[in-house]
Protein backbone atom coordinates (compact mmCIF):
# COMPACT_ATOMS: atom_id res chain seq x y z
CA UNK A 1 0.00 0.00 0.00
CA UNK A 2 3.28 2.27 0.45
CA UNK A 3 3.99 2.23 -2.93
CA UNK A 4 0.27 3.55 -4.16
CA UNK A 5 0.90 7.06 -1.68
CA UNK A 6 4.15 7.26 -3.37
CA UNK A 7 3.85 7.34 -7.02
CA UNK A 8 1.32 10.58 -6.22
CA UNK A 9 3.49 12.15 -4.06
CA UNK A 10 6.95 12.03 -6.93
CA UNK A 11 4.45 13.13 -9.50
CA UNK A 12 2.68 15.75 -7.32
CA UNK A 13 6.52 17.03 -6.53
CA UNK A 14 7.33 16.50 -10.04
CA UNK A 15 4.65 19.19 -11.37
CA UNK A 16 5.41 21.24 -8.58
CA UNK A 17 9.24 21.42 -9.64
CA UNK A 18 8.06 22.00 -13.63
CA UNK A 19 5.85 25.46 -12.69
CA UNK A 20 8.92 26.58 -10.32
CA UNK A 21 11.59 26.69 -12.78
CA UNK A 22 9.45 28.64 -15.62
CA UNK A 23 8.95 31.08 -12.98
CA UNK A 24 12.58 31.63 -11.83
CA UNK A 25 13.36 32.22 -15.14
CA UNK A 26 10.65 34.50 -15.54
CA UNK A 27 11.60 36.76 -12.41
CA UNK A 28 15.19 37.47 -13.79
CA UNK A 29 13.10 39.69 -16.88
CA UNK A 30 11.21 41.63 -14.44
CA UNK A 31 12.18 45.42 -13.82
CA UNK A 32 13.18 47.00 -11.05
CA UNK A 33 10.07 48.45 -8.73
CA UNK A 34 9.27 51.60 -9.37
CA UNK A 35 11.51 54.52 -7.22
CA UNK A 36 9.33 56.01 -4.08
CA UNK A 37 10.87 59.07 -4.52
CA UNK A 38 13.21 58.88 -1.85
CA UNK A 39 16.12 59.59 -4.36
CA UNK A 40 14.70 62.00 -5.68
CA UNK A 41 14.03 63.81 -2.69
CA UNK A 42 17.87 63.42 -1.60
CA UNK A 43 18.62 65.06 -4.56
CA UNK A 44 16.91 68.18 -4.26
CA UNK A 45 17.79 68.18 -0.42
CA UNK A 46 21.18 68.39 -1.82
CA UNK A 47 20.38 70.99 -3.95
CA UNK A 48 19.33 73.13 -1.75
CA UNK A 49 21.96 72.42 0.36
CA UNK A 50 24.07 73.68 -2.25
CA UNK A 51 22.54 77.28 -2.15
CA UNK A 52 23.13 79.61 -5.42
CA UNK A 53 25.93 77.18 -6.59
CA UNK A 54 23.01 74.84 -7.42
CA UNK A 55 21.88 76.82 -10.23
CA UNK A 56 25.13 75.66 -12.19
CA UNK A 57 25.04 71.99 -11.28
CA UNK A 58 24.18 69.59 -13.93
CA UNK A 59 22.67 66.78 -11.29
CA UNK A 60 20.72 69.66 -9.66
CA UNK A 61 19.22 70.67 -13.25
CA UNK A 62 18.05 67.03 -13.77
CA UNK A 63 16.47 66.29 -10.45
CA UNK A 64 14.50 70.07 -11.07
CA UNK A 65 13.34 68.63 -14.55
CA UNK A 66 12.68 64.80 -13.14
CA UNK A 67 10.49 66.62 -9.97
CA UNK A 68 8.73 69.32 -12.33
CA UNK A 69 7.74 66.29 -14.59
CA UNK A 70 6.43 64.53 -11.65
CA UNK A 71 4.27 67.41 -10.39
CA UNK A 72 3.13 68.89 -13.65
CA UNK A 73 0.94 67.35 -16.47
CA UNK A 74 2.62 66.34 -19.76
CA UNK A 75 1.21 69.41 -21.70
CA UNK A 76 -1.06 67.79 -25.03
CA UNK A 77 0.23 67.80 -28.63
CA UNK A 78 -1.69 69.98 -30.92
Amino acid sequence: MRQCGAIPTLLFAGVLSGCTIPLASWSSHVTAPPDDGSALDARLTRCAALGANASDDPSCQSAWAEARHRILPVPAEK
